[in-house]
This record gives structure tokens, C-alpha cells and sequence, in this order.
């Protein structure tokens, strides 16, 4: 491992562990606790630490933008704050949300070893090219090595709390039927065939001709910008649950075998679909993948409920100037750094829950980042 997937690789447990649910939401406005940011059950998470992370995922966005410019930005999710005010705000939950989990950890006997550590911070080391390429590069992201053996530590903890918890929240038999039976139109084996155009007035127009008798797979030829498909008449062939984007399986499981659907939009434009076949997969098929879900909504449901329980003070104002350590400021050439050299950006983020703001900012053409874009994308070619 590189310090280049540090970020993807605190995604993956975060998004596995279900962490995410935790979202503090105590309101701000409480009296300054001097060097305090925050309280969890009796314990402080101090200014200095808060700081230190904020100064990080401050440098982090800097660094992914541009140009300190995106940090005074409004937020696309809430306009009344700026960027910097969310990523403060962002920072601040995601020391109380580790906080709280550590300190249940602490229940359950789990720690991280230091050998682990400095294991895994020396592997990080040799990718780099030894101990002072590693401090360069540090250097030019605002960041140390304290910072990262933190981060090592914190994702360590987290690795071992949830491997505990899964064993305990194992979906039983029961659970994974109830679950299936509850969710059964959500796995299946389906094959259509689709007209794709970009204007919805055009594809209201080819919906009254197919009304009126025209042959679909006729216009599909003519007039689907889906070149690959409209080659064979509009037809898709077989396809599964997630390979298709959510607005045209959402139509898929809708619709009668043999249907025609109304236009409906997606990003690649207006699809008019037709039903070829439908058909539910049976629950041995899909077991495994139902007996994670619902051990993980039972994760979930047991932070939601530590939430619940945590006696929480926030001390922070996020509207506050915070003054950035010297250790911790960027070097003013990197600062001046266009977004084509943005490397360094990816290789320092460690936020333990991802701002809902990271999403809008990597442009629009990603707003809808997910596996069914991908996999429809991958559908779509195929059928070229």
C-alpha cells in the first residue's frame, strides 16, 4: 500500500463498517471549553487535535480545487455556509464519531499495537522511496508523520471493531428470508430492449408512434443515439440487478413483460423501454450478498444507537478563524498548483466520514458517481 490509496482505503472501511451513521448532531453554540473541541461521554477531544486534522483536510481540498479560492465557496448542499465552515464542521464529527467508537472498542479489549503501526507506516516508507522522500512529500501536502500514525491507528481500531461486530450482528436464516421476501424485486435477471434520444419531446413523439402500432425495433435503428444497440433493434439483451442506472431499473421492475414504458430520464438521456423478460432471482443466488446487508443495517442500527446514548459537546464555531500550525501550512508553490497536478491531494486525505460536499465538487459529470452509472456505461458498450 502507497500513500496515494490512503484515502480509498479509509473509504472502503468506512462505507463497510456503516461508520457514516454516526453524524453527530448536537447542536453548536455551547460555552468555549478552553482548549477543547469537543466532549464525548466526559472525554475531550482537544483543540489541538481538532486543528490538526482541519488543517489537513483543509490542505486536502486546497490542493483537489486549485487554489485556497474553493475553501470560501458556498456549499451546493447548504449555500448559508462556505466551504471551509463544512469542512470544519465535517472534521469536527468525524473526531466524535471515532471518539465514540473508540471508546466502545475500549470495552470490547481492542487497541492498536504500536508494531502494527510502524509496520504499516514503513510500508508506506519504501513505496515512497525511504524516510526523507516520505517527509518531502509530507511536507508539500501540510501534513507530518504524527498526523499518519494517527491515521494508521484510528483505521486499525475501526478494522478490528468491525470484524468483532460482524461475528456478532451475523444475519441469521430467518432474517435473510424476511429480508429476501421483503426485497425481492430488487434482485433479478431481466432482458430489454430501449430507444435512447436526447430531447424528451422527441421521445414523447416516438412513444405516441409505438402506441400506434410503429415497430420498435425499426425506430430503435433510426432513431436511438445508443448506436450499439439501435444496431440490433434497441435490444440490450440479459442484464442483472446494478447493471443498469437507477431510473431505468426502477422502470425495469415496474413494467409488465411485453410493455412499452413512458420516456424516462437519464443521465445518457430519455429511454423508451421495452420488456422482454423479467424474472426474480431465487434466494440461494442472492444469499451471500443479503446476508451482508443485513448484518450491516444491524451495525448501523447498534451506532445509531450509540449516537443515541453519547452525552456529546461541541465547542467549535465553525464561522471562527482557525490559525493553521506552521508544520501544518502548505508550501506556496504547491498552494499555487493548478487541479492537473493534483496527486498530492488524493495521497492526504483521511477523513473518516466523506463530506456530502466531496461529491458535487468533483465535478458535474461525476454527480451521479456510482456502480449502476458505471456498470450501465459497461452495458451499454457491450451491446455496441
Amino acid at each position: 500500500m502507497n500513500v496515494l490509496n490512503l484515502k480509498n482505503t479509509i473509504n472502503k472501511i468506512v462505507l463497510g463498517v456503516g461508520l457514516s451513521a454516526l453524524l453527530i448532531t448536537t447542536a453548536c453554540g455551547t460555552p468555549k471549553k478552553e482548549g477543547v473541541a469537543a466532549t464525548v461521554n466526559g472525554v475531550d477531544i482537544t483543540q489541538e487535535e481538532f486543528v490538526k486534522n482541519y488543517a489537513s483536510q483543509r490542505n486536502y481540498y486546497t490542493l483537489s480545487a486549485g487554489s485556497e479560492s474553493y475553501l470560501t465557496e458556498k456549499s451546493p448542499q447548504d449555500p448559508s455556509k462556505t466551504m471551509d465552515q463544512v469542512i470544519k464542521e465535517s472534521v469536527l464529527n468525524d473526531l466524535i464519531d471515532m471518539e465514540i467508537l473508540k471508546q466502545d472498542a475500549e470495552k470490547l479489549g481492542i487497541k492498536a499495537e504500536d508494531s502494527e503501526i510502524d509496520k504499516e507506516l514503513n510500508t508506506v516508507k519504501e513505496q515512497m522511496g525511504g524516510q526523507e522522500a516520505f517527509n518531502e512529500q509530507l511536507k508539500q501536502m501540510g501534513s507530518n508523520e504524527a498526523y499518519y500514525r494517527e491515521y494508521f491507528t484510528n483505521l486499525n481500531i475501526m478494522k478490528q471493531y468491525y470484524k468483532v461486530k460482524e461475528k456478532e450482528f451475523k444475519a441469521s436464516e430467518d432474517e435473510i428470508k424476511k429480508y429476501y421476501d421483503e426485497h425481492k424485486d430488487e434482485y433479478f435477471t431481466a432482458d430489454a430492449a430501449h430507444i435512447l434520444v436526447k430531447d424528451v419531446n422527441e421521445a414523447n413523439l416516438i412513444k405516441k408512434e409505438l402506441s400506434k402500432g410503429a415497430d420498435f425495433a425499426q425506430i430503435a435503428k433510426e432513431k436511438s443515439t445508443d448506436k450499439g444497440s439501435a444496431e440490433k433493434g434497441g435490444e440490450l439483451g440479459e442484464f442483472s440487478n446494478g447493471m443498469m442506472v437507477k431510473e431505468f431499473e426502477d422502470v425495469v421492475k415496474t413494467i409488465k413483460v411485453g410493455e412499452i414504458s413512458d420516456p424516462v430520464e437519464s443521465q445518457f438521456g430519455f429511454h423508451i423501454i421495452k420488456l422482454n423478460r423479467f424474472e426474480n432471482k431465487k434466494l440461494e443466488e442472492v444469499k451471500e450478498t443479503i446476508e451482508s446487508a443485513v448484518t450491516q443495517q444491524k451495525y448501523k442500527d447498534y451506532l445509531d444507537n450509540l449516537k443515541k446514548e453519547a452525552k456529546v459537546e461541541k465547542y467549535i464555531n465553525v464561522k471562527d478563524d482557525i490559525e493553521i500550525p506552521e508544520e501544518f501550512k502548505l508550501p506556496a508553490a504547491t498552494k499555487a498548483e493548478d487541479k492537473s497536478k493534483e496527486t498530492p491531494a488524493d495521497e492526504v486525505g483521511n477523513s473518516t466520514v466523506e463530506t456530502k460536499e466531496k461529491a458535487a465538487e468533483n465535478k458535474a459529470s461525476n454527480k451521479k458517481e456510482n456502480k449502476d452509472v458505471k456498470n450501465t456505461e459497461k452495458t451499454e458498450e457491450k451491446s455496441k
